[in-house]
């Protein structure tokens, strides 16, 4: 028993540095894109370096949920690669230990890993991606021109199209500003300008744009000539735009999206979606009952996930709750789309919240799937460098598209959410086991017997009676 102690826990050594390596090079590969936004902000627009290090940690978080369980198929690839060409599995199973006694040490390593992680990806996650938005927010606030980009028209301004040849967000002044002033029931109105100046009143509901040395071109309403047109030059003009992005950015920020709530949040907001939900199918019972068609109509304005509206959904044939049967009355059916809209607004946001839910603990529990396919493939693999790092990515990606596929058809009201974010951890899983058991020896069925045949004749040792 002390010899395979001493195994489990030599086993679990080697997987400390693989593991560290693969959450490092996983979690520097998403934030290379990033990082370069940060250096912009930094360097650019002249945002503090203490506020861009603090959104490079906040982002931590949501790059941890994935980075960890891919440092585990990395770490169990590397550490029984390295055994198998060292000889080191050979040797354990010349000397009767069975490979399960030394790949059980891991196994509960990764299923702690995956409780901690799923108390992670519950409770710390959304308060680091609610940090990282409220922080982004607030870099917005100070640096109102941090949202606008060069060379572009930008449509943060209610009504306002604006485009500016050059800005400094230091300062936020602007130079070379055009503005597309749209108003309903007349012709836009031209605002040009060399210069410029962004800022938001205190409590952050409106913008106020403060333009230079300009002019205003426009065609006058009560002009008697129709081809009449207006130039008005100016010194100074200030532009008040009520309701600029700015606003809708901090109302945002007073609640949370799905991605910002604890897994207790989640529940409690799918429980009152779910009962807005229940509410709306009242109402639609009332309307079946208003027309003369019977409670079964339902089943043609609301249409559940099933595979043959999926198979039609990748083929592009088939929206979710696209079509009404034609046996509803005409007169009918401009009364249920609009249920349907209804039904459809609730149900999808049932589902994204259980689709959030569900990935929490999915993403967890991949710990563990990544063990049971690591450590078989590892042995198996008898080498590492490239192999193993190919052999990582590949798994690692097949899981990811398989997750996101998932959240997408969830989201389309196309499969369930429970079946969308655990299918790759069940379909993984299944694999892992099947290779854990090979090479573990263990045989889910009898071997084949050989077939009945004529005995072999024995030899009678010479001298022995006959």
């Amino acid at each position: 028993m002390k010899p395979v102690r001493t195994l489990r826990w030599y086993v679990l050594r080697q997987h400390l540095v693989p593991w560290l390596i693969g959450f490092g090079v996983v979690t520097g590969i998403f934030q290379v894109e990033l990082l370069v936004d940060y250096l912009d902000l930094w360097i650019q627009r002249g945002i503090p370096l203490w506020a861009v290090a603090q959104l490079f940690l906040y982002s931590l978080g949501y790059m941890a949920a994935l980075s960890v369980p891919c440092g585990v198929l990395v770490a169990s690839l590397v550490t029984f690669g390295r055994m198998s060409q060292d000889l080191e599995i050979v040797a354990v199973k010349s000397s009767g230990i069975n490979l399960f006694q030394i790949i059980a040490a891991p196994l509960l390593v990764s299923l702690a890993l995956s409780f901690g992680l799923a108390v992670f990806n519950s409770v710390a996650l959304p308060e680091s991606n609610h940090a990282y938005a409220n922080l982004l927010a607030d870099i917005g606030r100070k640096r109102p021109t941090i949202r606008l980009k060069q060379g572009v028209f930008n449509n943060d301004f209610p009504g306002y199209r604006v485009l500016v040849d050059s800005l400094d967000t230091r300062t936020n002044e602007m130079r070379g500003v055009s503005l597309l002033e749209f108003a309903e029931g007349t012709s836009p109105t031209l605002i040009v300008a060399r210069r410029g100046k962004l800022a938001y009143t205190p409590d952050g509901s409106t913008a106020v744009l403060t333009l230079a040395d300009g002019e205003i071109h426009m065609e006058p309403e009560d002009a008697p000539d129709p081809n009449t047109y207006r130039v008005i030059r100016f010194d100074s003009h200030v532009i008040n735009v009520a309701g600029a992005g700015e606003i809708l950015e901090r109302q945002i920020r007073s609640t949370r999206s799905e991605r910002e709530m604890s897994s207790t949040q989640l529940r409690q907001e799918r429980l009152i979606a779910v009962a807005m939900l229940d509410a709306a199918r009242l109402r639609l019972a009332d309307r079946l009952e208003a027309h003369g068609l019977p409670p079964e109509a339902a089943r043609w304005v609301e249409r559940g996930p099933s595979p043959a509206n999926l198979w039609l959904a990748v083929r592009g044939v088939l929206q979710p709750g696209s079509s009404v049967d034609e046996r509803i009355p005409p007169a009918a059916r401009a009364d249920l789309y609009l249920s349907r809209l209804e039904l459809d607004t609730y149900r999808k946001r049932v589902a994204l919240l259980e689709v959030e839910l569900h990935k929490k603990y999915a993403l967890a529990f991949a710990c563990v799937v990544f063990v049971l396919v690591g450590a078989p493939l590892g042995v198996r693999v008898r080498r590492g460098g490239l192999t193993v790092g190919f052999l990582s990515l590949a798994f690692f990606l097949f899981y990811y598209i398989l997750l996101v596929l998932g959240e997408g058809l969830a989201e389309r009201l196309l499969l369930s959410p429970l079946v969308a974010m655990w299918l790759p951890d069940v379909l993984l899983g299944l694999i892992g086991l099947l290779w854990t058991a090979a090479a573990c020896d263990v045989r889910f069925w009898p071997r084949p017997r050989p077939l009945p045949g004529p005995r072999p004749a024995t030899l009678t040792p010479v001298g022995s009676p006959g």
